[in-house]
């Protein structure tokens, strides 16, 4: 469950900034993301998330990279949040 990753402080934050509401991405794309951040760190992840320029998604998945960034989070702790953005999204977590 996701809330069992919600150990340290920059989760947390990270997680109250993404907040609750409708994704505007597929699980697909979060797969892409979080494959290409375990290969090639946050800058593949960002590469991979301008594949998707033009539309919502885009816009959303680099805003939940750069809140990651932001609060420092490692590549590792980045693919926990990414695996559970759905959950974070609807609230339940």
């Amino acid at each position: 469950m996701a809330k069992d990753f919600v150990k340290d402080d920059s989760i947390g934050k990270v997680i109250e900034e993404i907040g609750t509401g409708k994704a505007c991405f597929t699980q697909g794309n979060i797969e892409d993301l979080r494959n290409a951040l375990k290969k090639g760190g946050w800058d593949a992840a960002e590469a991979k998330a301008a594949q998707f320029a033009g539309t919502d998604g885009y816009t959303d998945l680099l805003g939940i990279i750069a809140t990651m960034r932001k609060h420092n989070l490692s590549p590792e702790a980045g693919d926990d949040v990414l695996k559970n953005v759905f959950q974070i999204r609807s609230g339940h977590v």
